[in-house]
């Protein structure tokens, strides 16, 4: 039996992407554009209520904006700072301001 080279060894371990190219179409599916709207008043006190309850380690669905458009993500609060005024979701700070929709899952 012929031994396989370092380099042709390593090819087996590298990633494969069965799907070339999905992962980003996803993410650019869970991005909408639209202009930011300002919350009315009502809107930001149930906001701010909503905001007070949240608790780390719960999972919540987050409506916020970014860049130019409304991206909804979903995961466990990891940090709520009430000084900086954000939130983190995982890894992603989010500030309170952002924030235009929020529910628990």
């Amino acid at each position: 039996m012929e031994k396989m080279s370092s380099s042709d060894r390593a090819k087996q371990f590298m990633p494969f992407a069965a799907l070339r190219g999905y992962y980003g179409e996803v993410r650019k599916k869970e991005k909408i554009y639209k202009e930011r709207r300002e919350l009315l008043e009502e809107e930001a006190i149930e906001l701010s209520k909503k905001v007070v309850e949240i608790k780390k380690g719960d999972v919540y669905k987050i409506l916020y904006y970014e860049n130019g458009g409304y991206i909804e993500t979903m995961g466990a609060i990891t940090q709520i700072d009430l000084t900086l005024k954000t939130l983190s979701v995982v890894k992603k700070k989010i500030n309170f301001t952002d924030i235009y929709g929020i529910e628990k899952a």
